[in-house]
């Protein structure tokens, strides 16, 4: 059925989206020096990301 399938594609997207943000927090909580050490920049929006890709996976 196509509309479970959007919807799995959907809660796919989602699950993925709050794991990058979930990480995000936890890499903007280190102390600066930790932050340089790992090399980290954190990403320029990531709720713009869930918004693409929710929008993807019901376009198709």
């Amino acid at each position: 059925m196509p509309l479970f399938d959007d919807l799995g594609r959907i809660g796919a997207r989602y699950r993925l989206a709050r794991s990058a943000r979930r990480t995000a927090r936890i890499m903007n909580a280190l102390p600066p020096e930790i932050q340089r050490d790992l090399d980290w920049n954190p990403p320029p929006s990531l709720m713009a990301k869930v918004y693409r890709w929710m929008a993807y996976s019901v376009r198709r």
